[in-house]
């Protein structure tokens, strides 16, 4: 494992791990919980910038308290992420539609246990600009471990400052992606539709992926064919 960028490291959280999120978004109104006793409705809004929003996500995950990052990312892109863990058409839509802060927290679980190790220790988290896509304004995050090289995370205004997963993760979540997505592309069911609607609305997210300059070559045109694949719906 070296990094986030799709160089051997996937921030996806393990099926068991989404799969248990998917069934507590189910029985939410029962008072499910997850093994720390945190409850999967996870409201509040996003951080007052974009340092102070990575500056949280790392408290929370130093602290195993996985369930605060619900409102620390962007609404419905774990749902979707989900994707590229064999999710299902229809739990990813529910998802979208209920909301998906448990399948977030397990989402930054997944990642605390297979690239966690770059908010270990001292951590510098500095403010390294914006982009612009498609009339969207995206904050660029850097974060630069005592004994690694800097990475980034992007953050954007949705009530607050939250991580975007699809700008931050693109590239390692496009691979995963490209079978669901044509699977999805062939489906004809409302959940189908409300899925692909969903997706359309992260194409930006993912050209900022895209542009990221510490990607290969390879990984940005993998993400690339993954904004290919989605806008083929319009």
């Amino acid at each position: 494992m070296t990094d986030w960028y799709g160089r051997g490291v996937s921030p996806i959280g393990s099926r068991r791990m989404l799969k248990a999120a998917l069934t507590c978004l189910v029985l939410a109104l029962a008072g499910c919980a997850g093994a720390g006793g945190s409850t999967t409705t996870i409201t509040g809004a996003g951080a007052e910038s974009a340092v102070a929003a990575v500056q949280q996500l790392r408290s929370s995950l130093q602290a195993g308290e996985f369930a605060t990052t619900g409102a620390l990312t962007i609404p419905g892109q774990a749902a979707l992420a989900s994707l590229a863990d064999e999710a299902s058409i229809g739990e990813v839509a529910q998802a979208i539609d209920e909301g998906d802060a448990a399948i977030a927290a397990s989402f930054w679980e997944g990642f605390a246990q297979g690239a966690g190790e770059s908010f270990a220790g001292d951590v510098a988290i500095d403010e390294r600009g914006t982009t612009t896509e498609d009339g969207i304004e995206f904050f660029l995050v850097g974060v630069t471990p005592g004994s690694g090289v800097e990475q980034t995370i992007v953050t954007r205004e949705s009530d607050g400052q939250r991580i975007d997963l699809f700008a931050s993760f693109g590239a390692g979540l496009a691979a995963e992606m490209m079978s669901p997505v044509e699977i999805l592309l062939g489906t004809s069911s409302e959940d189908a539709a409300t899925v692909l609607a969903a997706l359309q609305d992260v194409v930006p997210s993912l050209l900022v992926a895209a542009s990221n300059e510490s990607l290969s070559p390879d990984a940005s045109q993998r993400v690339l064919q993954l904004v290919e694949l989605i806008t083929r719906v319009g």
